[in-house]
């Protein structure tokens, strides 16, 4: 038990000598970590699911974001670990970030299904025209096809005749009349 205490001791005094982090040189609003936290988060989801093409294409997207918004990635770094040093503050700005995120998934929901409802529409509009071109061209097949039967028709009825003639001249041969 008596070893015990002076470890009790050294682990409450060691405990309470925690540093939190300085403020920075350059301190960034609240507002603008938010934005820069909520674009890494979107950035680091999208990163997620296409690795791959990230890798590929050598993109760094957090320094994207740090030189969109001109922030150097050390300011940004000091900045973060300052801010994560005061945790209710952080806490409260991750809630932001959070609901800045849903707010941009109810949005994007929302373009969705109208860009759904609009490919919709163009897809009756496309059947819809594509169907009158449809009625044209067998419109144009019929009338083709009619001309065509009339051509066969006229063809026939020539070689039917040619026939014809044939016959006559052929009986009239063998009957003795020219």
């Amino acid at each position: 038990m008596k070893k015990l205490i002076p470890i009790f001791i050294l682990c409450v005094l060691s405990c309470q000598s925690i540093d939190t982090p300085e403020e920075p040189e350059t301190v960034l609003e609240e507002e603008l970590m938010i934005d820069i936290l909520t674009d890494i988060a979107f950035i680091r989801a999208a990163k997620t699911s296409s690795r791959k093409v990230f890798d590929e294409k050598g993109i760094n997207p957090e320094s994207y974001i740090l030189r969109k918004y001109g922030v150097d990635s050390i300011v940004f770094a000091e900045n973060n670990a300052w801010y994560g040093g005061q945790l209710e503050r952080y806490k409260e700005m991750f809630t932001v970030v959070k609901s800045n995120i849903e707010v941009s998934k109810i949005k994007f929901e929302k373009l969705k299904k109208e860009e759904d409802s609009i490919k919709k529409v163009q897809d009756s509009i496309k059947k819809a025209t594509g169907d009158k071109k449809d009625d044209k061209k067998d419109k144009k097949n019929k009338k083709n096809k009619k001309e065509e039967l009339e051509i066969d028709d006229a063809k026939n009825r020539a070689i039917e005749e040619e026939m014809e003639k044939a016959r006559v001249k052929r009986f009239n041969n063998l009957s003795g009349k020219e």
